[in-house]
């Protein structure tokens, strides 16, 4: 078959000249690229003669799609360089005619190219993707490691050659050596690129450099298909190693945890004796912990104290060690912290340690009979969502429980297929862990505090929010009787204002959860639960038991709140609702609270999430307005509706009319914020800001009940717009966002990525226009491009 109409058939793309491709779509399309944008590479598809295009810009990857006959309807979706957290690139096989590039970017699972093989030089586009997407990460104190292969000279027994050959174990091999290979006969490494230590596998290699993990896997008989699988450092958030055991077990193990959708995680088993484990660990400290951060202050460090065990049945909840002395073994044998790290916090339950130190949380996994084989996982500081503590109850409760919530992704079990494929519930794997303590070794209020200085205090929540008035903005409503709203209140979960002032005292004092600058705000109660709002988290307080001597106190941060919505009650409810969506897969996804309408200022709380939420440093000081718990009841100007919208068709609408109900009915917008475009659906708006999107739900046959549900821009991580065909009537726009949306609970549980829609009438609006938007407050608003980057092809 000739190769133009094999790669027509078979859709591979030819690569075009970007600067004819840049002129050609700036002259049919001008609002498409930006002003400063240009187009660096250019490709289309079944063999040049396609439909589809793909571009890389200096801003973005922009891809093309025609569809429909006479390709009318055109679909262009937006991949900002700054969202792409890992990408693949494959050579040609022997008998293949084409090579491939594929993208995992935050919000989607992965973007894939197709390219014909003799049309492309695929290591040109390695090294492209290289500079765009690499840095050095030199973040905190950097420790000196020596990666030289252990025990090369000391060969190896037949029988132990064929077990790892089986295990697939591989060997660590010298760095340099490596180096040179993929800068000069396999050229996927920049030249300033430096291995650090590298681990081969057959023909399969797993390189870690100064700029990423590199996975190369080698295929076919030939192996002349080749896959570098490139992961960026900063998408790595959590990472175990695992030594040997006894007997027969010859393997170390590596596992690197990611929130990259589908692939979770990446392992490789080592071999014993042929690659230095805690190298391996020093290495993953230098790119992975981050910023140093100073030793906290005034902690027991239990110096001198001796592990007295205790009976059988308290042997597995931890207990305090002497930190002074896991310091100094933790720094020497076995040597697995960072240099300038300190372990400020040391407990030991049965043979298991946890370690709390400035940079992370160590767990210490000893396993098998004899616990020679020992994992060794390191969560960062950086990668948890959120935390949790839990006290003990009044009888036979032997334990407190320390709960973390993470961004990484979890098991999602499977649905079985009958006796002999039973069901697998889904596990949260590392979405979600949990440490048992001692009730009677363990100060929990001391640990809760110290978590939240270690959680809550990041530089993260630190440049995040604007300047608010520090003074209490609830009120008290007495508890509610024995009658028809006290009974709604206990069995609905709606909470009551109370005041924040005795709250605020109570939590710095007898239980001292709250940290020193920190104030509670609002504070509601429900019966005897309570939710409060500092200047830094959501506190959830819920006291649990006949005694109500157990209590758990669940921290959200306010940098991990990625989305949030908040609905007033319609003619017949109750209830105002709050919903908070974080960064946690797992149950701590979705975060719902009702409020008892009348007791609880609903707007208030809308406004003041939006000022930590999306408000930055350098706004002025929000005025919260007048206090007035009667906004969540029955919406007053309700949105009035339109026939032009029952087939959920949007048409463009005064932004100045919405903006100026946003700013009275209800008061949700800062003094910076402004709305820019809006569209009306029947009764429903979308509000776009230059912060975020706002859209307002309008339920019920009243209009009375709605909700306002606002996604930050700096949350959207990819966006895409669709013309109208020849017989349509409407255009689409879509954004990307990590919002978990719970499309499944049964078994296998699943938890997708929203994707936002809007159908737009394109009687009424440009569609080109709209891209423009999403460039100019997406795309550009997060990264400043001023130059065209060299593309250097083989270092």
């Amino acid at each position: 078959m000739p190769s133009k109409l094999y790669d027509f058939v078979f859709d591979n793309a030819h690569q075009k000249d970007a600067g004819e491709a840049e002129k050609s779509l700036r002259q049919k399309y001008p609002l498409l690229l930006g002003e400063n944008e240009k187009i660096l590479l250019a490709f289309k598809d079944r063999g040049g003669m396609g439909r589809d295009s793909n571009f890389f810009t200096t801003h973005r990857i922009l891809q093309k799609d025609g569809k429909g006959i006479g390709s009318k309807r055109k679909n262009y979706r937006s991949i900002p360089w700054w969202s792409i957290e890992a990408f693949t690139t494959e050579t040609a096989g022997k008998f293949d005619g084409d090579v491939s590039v594929r993208i995992y970017s935050k919000g989607i699972e992965f973007a894939e190219i197709d390219l014909a093989a003799d049309k492309v030089d695929i290591y040109e586009i390695q090294q492209f993707l290289n500079q765009k997407l690499l840095s050095v990460r030199r973040e905190g104190t950097q420790d000196v490691v020596d990666t030289t292969p252990p025990n090369m000279d000391q060969k190896q027994s037949t029988a132990g050659s064929i077990m790892d050959w089986f295990g697939d174990n591989a060997m660590q091999v010298d760095a340099k050596t490596v180096e040179h290979t993929f800068k000069t006969e396999m050229p996927v490494l920049l030249g300033h690129e430096t291995v650090q230590t590298a681990f081969k596998s057959g023909r399969d290699f797993t390189v870690l450099t100064d700029m990423r993990v590199l996975r190369v896997d080698v295929q076919g008989i030939y192996g002349k298909k080749i896959g570098f699988f490139s992961v960026r450092w900063e998408s790595i958030k959590a990472y175990s190693v695992q030594s040997a055991g006894a007997f027969l077990d010859r393997d170390m193990e590596l596992c690197l945890y990611t929130n990259l959708k589908g692939v979770g995680r990446i392992e490789q088993d080592l071999r014993h004796g042929k690659a230095d484990l805690f190298v391996l660990q020093k290495i993953l400290c230098n790119h992975i912990l981050g910023e140093d951060t100073a030793p906290m202050e005034g902690l027991n460090t239990h110096e001198g104290e001796v592990d007295e065990k205790g009976f059988w049945w308290f042997r597995d909840n931890q207990r305090p060690l002497d930190t002074v002395e896991m310091n100094k073994v933790y720094h020497s044998s076995p040597s697995i912290l960072r240099g300038n790290e300190t372990i400020e916090m040391a407990f030991k339950g049965h043979r298991d340690i946890t370690l709390f130190t400035n940079l992370r949380v160590i767990m210490i996994d000893p396993k098998g009979l004899v616990g020679k084989k020992i994992e060794y996982t390191s969560f960062p500081w950086t990668s948890i969502t959120a935390h949790g503590v839990r006290t003990a109850g009044k009888w036979l409760d032997y334990d407190s429980e320390v709960m973390f919530w993470t961004e990484m992704d979890f098991y999602p079990g499977k649905a079985g297929g009958g006796e002999d494929d039973p069901p697998e519930p889904p596990r949260p794997e590392q979405s979600f862990f949990e440490i048992d303590f001692n009730k009677n070794k363990v100060d929990m209020n001391a640990l809760n505090y110290y978590l939240s200085h270690r959680l809550v205090t990041s530089r993260m929540q630190m440049e995040q929010g604007a300047p608010i008035p520090m003074d209490g903005m609830t009120q008290h409503f007495d508890k509610p009787g024995f009658g028809f709203e006290g009974l709604l209140q206990v069995v609905g979960g709606d909470q009551r204002e109370i005041d924040p002032k005795a709250i605020d005292h109570e939590l710095h004092t007898s239980t001292r959860v709250l940290l020193d600058d920190e104030h509670v705000l609002m504070a509601f109660k429900a019966g005897r639960d309570t939710s409060v709002f500092t200047n830094h988290r959501v506190l959830l307080i819920d006291v649990q038991g006949l005694t109500g001597k157990k209590v758990e106190y669940r921290s959200i941060p306010f940098k991990s709140i990625r989305a949030w919505s908040c609905e007033t009650a319609g003619v017949w409810d109750s209830d105002t609702e709050l919903n908070l969506y974080t960064r946690n897969r797992w149950d701590l996804a979705k975060i719902d609270m009702d409020f008892r309408t009348g007791k609880a200022d609903i707007a208030q709380i809308n406004r003041f999430l939006s000022a930590l939420i999306i408000g930055l440093p350098t706004d002025s000081k929000v005025d919260f307005g007048a206090h007035n718990v009667s906004s969540g009841e029955r919406e007053a100007n309700p949105i009035q509706g339109s026939s032009m919208g029952l087939l959920n068709n949007s048409w463009e609408i005064d932004a100045a009319e919405i903006d100026k109900k946003l700013r009275s009915d209800p008061l949700l917008l800062l003094d910076e914020e402004k709305v820019l475009r809006a569209f009306q659906s029947g009764r429903d708006v979308d509000a776009y800001t230059n912060r975020r999107l706002i859209q307002i739900d309008t339920k019920g046959l009243s209009g009375k009940r709605v909700k306002y549900k606002s996604i930050p821009f700096h949350q959207v991580y990819g966006y895409e717009f669709e013309t109208a065909g020849n017989l349509d009537r409407d255009a689409e726009i879509y954004l990307w966002t990590e919002l978990s949306k719970v499309k499944q609970e049964r078994f296998p549980r699943r938890v997708e990525c929203l994707k936002t829609k809007q159908s737009l009438l394109v009687s009424k609006i440009d569609i080109y226009e709209i891209g423009k938007f999403f460039n100019d407050h997406v795309l550009f608003a997060k990264e400043k491009y001023t130059e065209e980057p060299e593309v250097v092809l083989y270092g």
